[in-house]
């Protein structure tokens, strides 16, 4: 048997199937995506109607919301329709916690000829309806009701008019004149109210633009107070008076400590004039807390400078001694830098200490304790230190927002003393929110 030929495959002239693809390749291998911001503009919304069939020719209008709240500033988008006879429409984002309530939506837009994708996030609100009439039957009985006020006001008016006494006639004339009309909306009258109403507005606008506001007024008499610069915004009462503030960061920097901590680690004794300041210097030297130190330190140079000023003539401003008599009377181991640096702090333009200034210098001693006894002070031994009463150092210290209370119970056996003792004791705390003395208002004429 002759063996079997294969049979050729069919040409078909070599031709490529006429198939195409939908999207043409491009040169560039990646796809560029670019998420775009919510920057508050009002943009897509994806709308779910949970029972509802929704009139196809009903269209939304958007509102954007913005809420400032204690846990910081959220927004929202409301769609809103009154376009139906009997119902009112309301779309907005329901929040309630479910797993799909926290998803987010995006949709993209993809443009070959950059090959770019461009995303934007796209809210997922909640359609839902309310019967219109029950709105309608409220607002139709506020009118009444203002419409029978208005009538019985009317008749009061005219009777008051005819036989009231003359008095009574002139506040019915005062409220004639001062009374706003309501017309139609186009009539000339009321058209014409408006303008002027318009006008007088916009004078007043004018006019009032450069007033202080009560901020800046509450803010200028608070800068002009003999106290150190407050941080009114902390959030902590420990914020309230740094040694920054109080002290300066170039008075700390010139401050010098090491002698007192060379000392204390030796167990020498730290000759100083003041309780205050003897009592804490070994616990802070051992606690190592040198900026605490430093402001311990410009206490004392506070007081020193306190203690060498001098009652000038009847004014009883003081005088600042020359400073070859006030770098000893400072003491011998403060450098004159530093000297220079409190005399400039708290002296006046005529190199010396006025009533505010003496202030000023007193409440920086009494907020500099506030930061060295971690914001609970005994005042008695400032008090003995500076030679004061015991109202100036309350007072002193109640300018700074603080709180003067004798001392409780537990507090007298933490300070080891007793109840007869505790009268000249006082304890000043600075709390939030900050308690500062009222500005006494000018007294009433007599009539």
């Amino acid at each position: 048997m002759a063996p079997e030929k294969k049979r050729k495959r069919a040409d078909h002239g070599g031709q490529r199937p006429a198939k195409k693809m939908a999207v043409a390749p491009t040169t560039q291998g990646t796809v560029g995506v670019e998420l775009l911001e919510d920057r508050g503009a009002l943009g897509p919304v994806l709308a779910s109607t949970p029972g509802l069939n929704l009139p196809p020719h009903i269209s939304f209008a958007p509102f954007h919301r913005t809420a400032i709240l204690p846990t910081g500033v959220e927004s929202e988008i409301i769609l809103q329709t009154s376009q139906h006879p009997r119902l009112d429409y309301l779309a907005r984002e329901e929040k309630d916690g479910s797993s799909e309530s926290l998803l987010k939506d995006y949709v993209g837009v993809f443009d070959p000829a950059t090959n770019k994708l461009q995303l934007v996030e796209v809210k997922r609100v909640t359609v839902r309806s309310t019967l219109r009439s029950e709105a309608e039957d409220l607002q139709d009985e506020r009118d009444k009701d203002g419409a029978r006020k208005n009538t019985m006001s009317a008749k009061r008016h005219a009777l008051a008019a005819e036989f009231g006494s003359k008095k009574s006639r002139k506040a019915i004339e005062d409220i004639t004149l001062n009374a706003i009309s309501r017309g139609k909306a186009g009539d000339p009258p009321t058209v014409k109210d408006e303008a002027i109403a318009t006008n007088v507005l916009q004078n007043m606008t004018e006019a009032t633009q450069s007033m202080p506001t009560k901020k800046d007024l509450a803010a200028a008499v608070d800068n002009s107070k003999p106290r150190p610069p407050a941080n009114l915004d902390a959030e902590y009462a420990a914020d309230v008076y740094t040694a920054e503030n109080v002290v300066g960061r170039e008075l700390l920097s010139l401050i010098p400590v090491k002698d007192w901590v060379d000392a204390s680690k030796q167990g020498q004794p730290v000759n100083v004039n003041s309780r205050f300041v003897a009592k804490r210097i070994l616990k802070i030297v051992k606690s190592n807390e040198i900026q605490k130190l430093k402001v311990l330190r410009f206490i004392q140079l506070c007081i020193n400078f306190s203690l060498a000023l001098r009652t000038k003539g009847m004014s009883g401003a003081k005088q600042i001694p020359p400073r070859d008599k006030l770098l000893p009377l400072m003491g011998d181991d403060v450098p004159g830098p530093v000297v220079d640096a409190i005399r400039r702090k708290f002296a006046s333009e005529n190199n010396d200490i006025p009533r505010w200034y003496n202030d000023n210098l007193m409440t920086h001693i009494a907020a500099a304790a506030l930061i060295v006894d971690d914001l609970e002070v005994d005042v008695n031994d400032l008090r003995n230190d500076l030679k004061t009463q015991n109202k100036e150092i309350r007072q002193y210290f109640g300018e700074l927002g603080c709180k003067v209370t004798p001392p409780t119970v537990p507090e007298r056996e933490k300070l080891n003393i007793t109840k007869a003792e505790a009268v000249n004791h006082n304890i000043a705390k600075l709390k939030l929110p900050l308690v500062f003395p009222k500005t006494k208002g000018l007294p009433n004429k007599k009539r």
